[in-house]
Formats: C-alpha cells, structure tokens, sequence
C-alpha cells in the first residue's frame, strides 16, 4: 500500500463506499489526519489503489453543451461563452462542444441527447418538460454520465447539479418594478411568453411568481394571458401590435422570454414606448437600446458568463475529484434601469 496523498483524485464519496466509512474519515485519512485506526486507513487506501487502477485522472474528456436555437440574444450569448471557454479548457485536456436544437422542439432535443450521450464524458443541457427529454436524461445518467441543467431547471435527481438564477424571484421582481411604476393605476398588463405549454420551466416559474406578486402589490391590474410568441420577434411584433390596439387600457408588458426585437419595435410603431410601462428578461444590445431611448423600463438580467463557467466546472469536478470545491452559487439577477447599465 503505497499511495501518494497528492495524487488521490478518486472521489471521496466513491472511497467512502467502496471501504465503508463515512467521508469525514476518508478525509481525515488521505490528509494525513490523526484519529483513524490503522485498520481503517489502509481499508481506504486499499480502496483508493482499486478505484484508481492506475489509471490517468486527467484523461482527455469531452463534455457537450446543449442549447436552444433561434434569434434569441441571450442564448447565443451564452453559446458564446461557452466557446469562449473551450481553449482554456482544452489545455487541460478537456474539449468543449455546443450544439443547438430547435426551440420548444422536445422530440429534437430528446434526439440529439440520445446521440451526443454515445461519444461524451458529460452533458450540460437546457432541458424541457417532456417525457421524451426526461426519459433520454435518466438513461444518460442511468449510464453514469453526468448531467448538469442550465438556466431552466429540471425536477430530477439523477442530474449532478443545476446552474441558473431563482426564477421565480425573477418574476415576482418584474411584477414589483411594474407595481412601482404604475403609481395606482388601473387597467390590462400583458404578459409575452415563449410557449403556453411552459415546455422551459424558467417561462412558467417567472410568471408565477409575476402573477402571485402583481396581485399582491397591484390587484387593481388585470393581466393578459394567451401571448404565445416562440421567442420570435416576428411574433412578439405582431402580438403586441394587436394586445396595443385593442386594449386601450394597457398599462404594461412584462415579457417572459425573448421577443425583445419585436415588442419594442410595435410600441415604436404605435408610438406608445413612453406611455406602456415594459420590463422584461436579459440585457442584450436591443435591451440596451430600448432602455437608452426609454421604450424599455427595466431588464432583469442574468449572467451568462458565469453561468457557462459554472455548468463545466461541476461536470469536471466529477471526474477530476475535487469534492472540496465548493458547489457554485445561485446565478444571482440583476435590474437595469437606464442610469445603471454596465
């Protein structure tokens, strides 16, 4: 038994299982810590010699990261980060691939993940509710490949962690801006979303929380359901032309998703960007502009960059055993008002 203790990279929950102690003990054991029996310790390092075989800890790996397609700004940003990373990442044996798949298309996705899990060492994807997405994610991790959900969540326990902000939180923020700003008014709040099936969970937890909130701040405001856009800014134009000329009493737009193209151009059209109060999701260059001239209120933001850092670091601290890193932090949000953009 002649175990270096620097080159322990097998994880301590694997060790702990295989000798049967706890992880404290394994800890204490391969950080040269007193208190442990003889016996025990050379268990453990009788454990660590049989998971680590002498195989390489820094083997070369492969992790895919799927996104959704379409014109959505945010999510080529974050496709854009995650690129961005790889040639750090490469260096140290590690190659980063990013494929996009047809939005609110789980079949599509369902597909893909079924084929990227036979040549990947882990995925990090931006799931759907679906019983085809989630029976390809069980057999993925059924198969011991890791899992990581980005941005929008996913009710399982199979995946090894999740990375994105409180969505929920999110919305019940958007509602309270909206609250503030319309001073005690009554009238129709219209909510844009990129599906009516709340396919992403993001969508459905942002406008939750918006609703539940707006009815405690604001109950005097009415809101618009049924505005089903695909995160299309065609479509969000052509919805929002038609919410602005019927409603005559609409005092805001809360936009779940993306469409941020389309709906600041029909309040342009319709000459109605100082009159209709408009929060919506993710600072982008059109967010910016819309913020700058003031058809946009609010954007509350989430960051990208550190949402793609955090989805590889927790797939290459699986195999790289480094369980003392601590668990990334919760995507926190941000709100931008035109006197505060970065």
């Amino acid at each position: 038994m002649d175990v270096n203790v620097s080159k322990v990279w097998a994880k301590q929950s694997d060790i702990a299982e295989k000798a049967g102690v706890s992880i404290a003990t394994v800890d204490r054991v391969i950080n040269g810590r007193s208190g442990v029996s003889v016996t025990t310790a050379k268990r453990i390092w009788d454990a660590v010699d049989e998971i680590q075989g002498g195989s390489n800890p820094h083997k070369p790996l492969k992790f895919d990261v799927i996104l959704p397609d379409g014109s959505g700004s945010f999510l080529n940003h974050l496709a854009d980060n995650v690129m961005s990373l790889s040639d750090g990442y490469k260096r140290d044996g590690i190659t980063i691939k990013c494929h996009r798949v047809r939005s609110f298309d789980p079949k599509s996705l369902a597909e893909l993940l079924d084929k990227v899990s036979k040549k990947t060492d882990g995925i990090a994807v931006m799931p759907m509710e679906d019983p085809f997405v989630r029976e390809s994610i069980n057999n993925i991790c059924n198969q011991k490949i890791p899992v990581v959900t980005m941005v929008s969540s996913f009710n399982s326990q199979r995946t090894i962690g999740h990375v994105g902000p409180n969505n929920r939180a999110a919305g019940r923020t958007s509602a309270h801006l909206i609250s503030m700003m319309a001073n005690n008014k009554s009238g129709s709040v219209a909510v844009f979303k990129g599906s009516q099936s709340f396919i992403y969970s993001d969508h459905q937890e942002r406008e939750l929380g918006f609703i539940s909130a707006l009815r405690d701040y604001s109950p005097q405001l009415e809101v618009i359901h049924n505005l089903e856009t695909l995160d299309r800014y065609e479509e969000a134009y052509k919805k929002a032309i038609e919410i602005i000329e019927e409603y005559k009493d609409l005092v805001a737009i809360y936009s779940v998703g993306s469409g941020t193209r389309g709906i600041g151009r029909a309040l342009r059209d319709s000459k109605k960007e100082k009159e209709i109060i408009w929060v919506g999701h993710e600072l982008t260059s059109y967010s910016r502009e819309y913020l700058l001239d003031g058809t946009m209120n609010a954007v509350i933001n989430q960051e990208a960059a550190k949402e793609a850092q955090d989805a590889l670091k927790i797939l290459t601290n699986h195999y790289r055993g480094n369980e003392s890193a601590p668990y990334p932090e919760e995507v926190k949000v941000d709100i931008f008002l035109r006197d505060n953009l970065p």
